[in-house]
């Protein structure tokens, strides 16, 4: 049983600030809005302290050393790899093959990484490498506008969620990822509308 007047005593500011920042930047993400990616710096440096203090090792090394970098380029993509280089980057799916190759790629990287960590004294070390793996995978697919990754944020947000942070007794971020799920499973529904509507367009 979580004793939840415990928990909100012991909540921590850090961590308070961090879900804000990621709740406001997968907000806008849902809303294909590229300000998403000013909101994920902060989001990302901020959870990248509260994980290094949570000894989750590949969660932080996620932050800091892949997620960060990544809200740059991600926004550069989505500022000029468009048609007219103006924030018009459009929505667009992987190959059947694209897909088969980055599950292959994916899990594979998930194994390496846990066994590397299991020797550092990192908690969780299995799992963690797996939301690691995955969210690899899923940055790289927002970057570049492919709807799915989306199922790559279901996947990390429902692991967080459920097993990963209620582990650690982070009860904030345990929330948080529990309404990421549901903000993810409703950005995947949006980002469909918004291709489809697209699709009609050009062919009107």
């Amino acid at each position: 049983m979580i004793d939840w007047q415990r928990a909100l005593h012991e909540l921590s500011p850090l961590e308070v600030a961090a879900a804000v920042a990621t709740l406001i930047n997968v907000w806008l993400l849902v809303r294909n809005n590229i300000w998403t990616w000013a909101w994920g710096v902060a989001s990302v440096t901020l959870y990248g302290i509260v994980f290094y203090q949570s000894k989750l090792w590949s969660s932080t090394g996620l932050q800091v050393l892949y997620y960060l970098p990544m809200q740059a380029y991600g926004w550069w993509v989505w500022l000029k790899a468009g048609p007219t280089h103006h924030d018009d980057l459009p929505i667009t799916r992987l190959s059947a093959r694209g897909r088969v190759l980055w599950v292959v790629a994916t899990l594979p990287m998930a194994a390496l990484l846990g066994w590397g960590m299991s020797f550092t004294g990192a908690k969780q070390s299995m799992v963690d490498a797996l939301v690691t793996a995955v969210s690899v995978s899923g940055q790289y697919l927002q970057t570049h506008k492919k709807i799915e990754h989306w199922f790559c944020w279901v996947a990390v947000n429902a692991l967080y969620g459920f097993w990963l942070l209620p582990r650690q007794q982070l009860w904030v971020s345990t929330v948080l990822y529990l309404v990421l799920l549901g903000l993810a499973i409703q950005g995947w529904r949006q980002w469909l509308r918004e291709e489809q509507a697209v699709i009609v367009a050009v062919a009107a």
